[in-house]
Order: C-alpha cells, then structure tokens, then sequence
C-alpha cells in the first residue's frame, strides 16, 4: 500500500498541480491552458498569506489545496509579480481565443476579490485517486494551517452544480449564502475551525 504524503507546494511540483487544475477543474482559470496555470502557481509561491499544499504518492502528485488569508484583489498581487510574463501567456491565450476577453473582465467582479475573509480556493484530486479521502485529508491540511496563523473560519466557493457540494456538507461546512456569478449559482459555503481540531481525513 503507497503511502500519502502532504507536503508544502514546490518548485518541481507546479507543472503537475497545474494538469491537475486544468484537468479536473470547471472555471476560467483553467480555460487559460495548462502554461498559465503553471505560471499561475508558481508565482504564487511569492506571495505573502497564500499557500498550497500537495498529496503525494510515489509516481507524484495526485491532488493540492490552495488557499489564502485574504483573496481581496488576489490576482492583481499574483499578477504584478510578474506582469510582462503573464501579460504574454494571456495575449497568446487571446489569439486562438479572441472572445475570452469577455470573461477575463468579468472575472474581475467575482464577489470573493472584494472581502478579506480567509479562503478556501482551489481543491483538486486525480479522478484516478478520487474516492480514497485524499480530499479530506487536504481539507485537513487547511484547517490545520490556517489554525496554526490564528484564524478559526474560512469561506470556500463552489459551483452550486457540482457534487463537491456534497463534500462540504459532510465535512461540516456551513451554507452561507449563494450569488450568480458569469450566468451560474455559486455557493458560497463557511468552516468554524473548533477549538480541538477533530480528525477530518478519517471522518
């Protein structure tokens, strides 16, 4: 039997977190290709109150968590950090997909980018790993970081299309409210860290 490890995200791990998210994930980020992503994440390694974490088996990586302290204009930091270098991978994106334009301004007024409450980003695992509590395991991971910088609730956005839902439901996420956001519902879902962490990854 393999053994799981969840590690803090590195430099040689970027190019598979980003054919994960690009893979597995709905959404506009991975619309802009795998290259975007990969630049995406690796610059985001920078940035101060963001952090991703990955699960790992022997042949790699097999799913990550991203999540970050404040995401109020979260994509202007990532992106000054490197503004030519995403500049070119967005103009690039553009040529073959010239209407896209369209969402990239839209994506701008995503509720999430307006408020500084902790944030539960991105979770993705390998629909070859699906089904064996890797996800819990990364929620855990999250909970446990984000109780280790002094903070006890986050907020985490879902497609209200999608079964993952579900998932928050039975972890003990709270509904908190729902919003429209590029013509879909969204959910916009709360955890309340408890003050003795329970076991989440065996729940």
């Amino acid at each position: 039997m393999q053994t799981l490890h969840i590690e803090p995200l590195i430099i040689k791990d970027v190019s598979q977190v980003a054919v994960i998210h690009w893979r597995e994930l709905q959404g506009f980020l991975p619309s802009l290709g795998k290259q975007f992503l990969s630049h995406f994440y690796r610059k985001s390694m920078g940035l101060s109150g963001m952090f991703t974490f990955v699960a790992k088996e022997e042949e790699g990586v097999v799913g990550f968590v991203t999540s970050v302290e404040s995401p109020k204009g979260l994509y202007g930091r990532i992106l000054s950090i490197d503004p030519f270098g995403f500049l070119l991978l967005v103009v690039k994106h553009l040529i073959f997909y010239p209407l896209s334009i369209v969402k990239m301004i839209k994506i701008l007024s995503y509720p999430g980018f307006s408020h500084d409450e902790p944030e539960l980003l991105t979770i993705a695992v390998d629909s070859r790993y699906q089904g064996k509590g890797i996800g819990r395991k990364l929620f855990a991971q999250v909970v446990k970081e984000f109780k280790n910088r002094k903070i006890n609730k986050f907020k985490i956005s879902v497609y209200d299309k999608l079964a993952a839902n579900g998932f928050y439901y039975k972890i003990g996420c709270r509904l908190d409210s729902s919003f429209e956001f590029l013509g879909e519902t969204m959910n916009y879902y709360e955890y309340v860290i408890p003050n003795e962490v329970r076991n989440l990854s065996r729940m």
